[in-house]
């Protein structure tokens, strides 16, 4: 068998090599529907140089980590190209403005699933922008424009007058000592001026090359369903025509049979340095263009990794994106949970309170919420069986961490996190947050009267999600707030079964999964005894100054 198998792989290897096609074929096929396996090779730079423009329109740092986007990222991230892997991280962080193109993006993905010859024929022709300096390309096209010094300006023309020198020895018979010296003049200024060329070339070569990308995926031709992000870029051909003429002579001078004679181009009509000086004296002409090709190829791109993501991934729904604040989840999982386990939540125009102990599904069941939101707002998609999602931004704050470097606390930390919630409700900005165990640094009576405090005001304005260990805030806490819970058994195996309750709870059985966890029995009883004797010295938190 193992002999057979060695057969198979060499003849598949001979096969490949003779028909480079087939190969790539076969390549793209066996990692379709599986996760992503891209190196991040500045996934994040279009997004951080494209980010101030509207702050509020992005899903801000600490939601996308708490939340851990970036391990969701890394699954979907089956692009060919870094401009589709860039494309989707922006994507993914960027609050979908309008519906109907949020379900277009969708409707794409499915088609994308359905047509598969479609699909490998553009995955194809994406293949010659997978490169590095394809990655680079955003920084050259929404970053700060290239520049050349004064002189540089001047480099065309130079080039031209040493043709002209040539001419003039051979016709006219000038000494060639004239020539000579300009060659040398040629040196110093290769010598000069290199730096910047080397700097530039190979992104204004991706340019070019994403240029001849756009235009051939352009010219596809399919009986089949059109695609939007297909039909963009063909609508885009007059753009591409005024950026090929702007990168004609890049174009030219990187041509196969330029290059081989290439050296003494240079060195006698410093062809590299006067291009590049042309090129670069109108590139900021065609940014704006530029940056649409770059959205169009990048868009396809992207929409085959979701596609694929989803292809092995089949209980996923279009959502609903309601006019008001109502958030109605059936069915929903949580993508990065191997065996989730589905739960639903309605509410409509109200918050909720969720208590339970550790290791219950809390955290996971709110960091559920909060992704699929996030992802069928961008991306047109829920893991659920149905989803009604509000038109609202999301943001969290699931685990706070001690920065010994900037000296912040747990507590300083969250305290900020929820100031700027309290802010962007009352402005409205954002209408949902999550909040996972507030205040959880400090001591109990604060804990529970800030909270108290901060939950009736954040209620005022906005719907929150909310996980505690304080059973006392379901009887305390004031404002449209429903209640649930989950629930743990530490009589039977499993302790746990993940699923949200409505209602209140009283249980408090973290003392009782400490035996379950093998802590010595004398040491449980001390603690039952110790819990008895803090529960009855325990008051009541002072009051709140109300919702307002």
């Amino acid at each position: 068998m193992a002999c057979r198998n060695m057969l198979d792989s060499i003849r598949h290897a001979m096969l490949d090599a003779l028909f480079p096609r087939r190969g790539a074929l076969r390549a793209l096929r066996a990692k379709w529907g599986a996760p992503g396996a891209r190196e991040v090779i500045a996934a994040s730079q279009y997004f951080a140089l494209t980010r101030g423009a509207a702050p509020d329109d992005l899903v801000d740092d600490q939601t996308w980590t708490d939340l851990e986007f970036p391990r969701l990222f890394a699954d979907l991230d089956a692009t060919e190209t870094p401009l589709g892997s860039q494309y989707l991280y922006r994507q993914l962080r960027t609050w979908g403005t309008a519906s109907d193109i949020v379900a277009t993006h969708y409707a794409s993905c499915r088609t994308l699933q359905r047509e598969a010859a479609l699909r490998e024929t553009i995955q194809l022709r994406l293949a010659p922008l997978d490169t590095l300096g394809a990655a680079r390309i955003a920084g050259f096209v929404f970053g700060p424009p290239p520049g050349i010094e004064r002189l540089q300006r001047w480099l065309p023309a130079w080039s031209l007058a040493c043709a002209a020198l040539l001419v003039a020895i051979f016709v006219l018979a000038w000494p060639i000592w004239i020539f000579l010296l300009a060659v040398g003049v040629n040196l110093g200024l290769i010598l000069r001026y290199s730096a910047p060329l080397f700097r530039d070339i190979e992104q204004l070569k991706g340019c070019h090359r994403m240029l001849r990308t756009a235009d051939a995926l352009a010219a596809l031709r399919h009986p089949g369903p059109e695609l939007p992000q297909l039909a963009r870029l063909a609508a885009e051909a007059p753009l591409r025509r005024k950026v090929h003429r702007a990168l004609g002579w890049i174009a030219i001078l990187y041509s196969p049979w330029v290059q081989s004679v290439a050296v003494w181009l240079n060195l006698l009509f410093l062809v590299e340095l006067s291009a590049h000086a042309r090129t670069v004296s109108r590139f900021d002409r065609v940014r704006a263009e530029l940056a649409c090709i770059f959205d169009s190829v990048g868009a396809l791109d992207a929409a085959i990794a979701v596609a694929s993501y989803l292809q092995c991934r089949p209980a996923h729904c279009e959502p609903v994106i309601a006019d008001g604040p109502l958030l109605d989840l059936v069915d929903a999982t949580h993508p990065l949970v191997a065996r989730p386990v589905p739960n639903s939540l309605r509410l409509d125009g109200r918050s909720a309170l969720i208590t339970g102990s550790n290791m219950a599904g809390k955290t996971t069941f709110i960091k559920l919420v909060g992704v699929n939101l996030i992802l069928g707002r961008t991306l047109g998609f829920c893991f659920a069986r149905a989803a009604t999602l509000p038109d609202t931004r999301v943001m969290a704050v699931i685990r706070g961490e001690h920065s010994v470097e900037s000296g912040k606390s747990h507590y300083f930390a969250e305290m900020t996190a929820i100031g700027t919630f309290i802010d962007r409700a009352a402005r409205g900005s954002c209408r949902l947050f999550l909040i996972d165990e507030l205040f959880n640094g400090t001591n109990t009576v604060e804990r529970l009267a800030a909270g108290r405090a901060v939950l009736e005001r954040i209620g005022r304005d906005a719907q929150a999600l909310v996980t505690t260990h304080d059973v006392e805030l379901q009887d305390d806490i004031t404002g449209p707030y429903d209640l649930y819970y989950f629930q743990e058994d530490p009589d039977v195996d499993g302790w746990f079964d993940y699923r949200l309750r409505p209602g209140r709870t009283d249980r408090r059985n973290a003392i009782q999964l400490m035996a379950r966890n093998g802590f010595p029995a004398d040491l449980v009883a001390d603690a039952l005894r110790y819990a008895a004797m803090y529960g009855g010295r325990q008051q009541p938190p002072p009051s709140a100054a109300g919702p307002g």
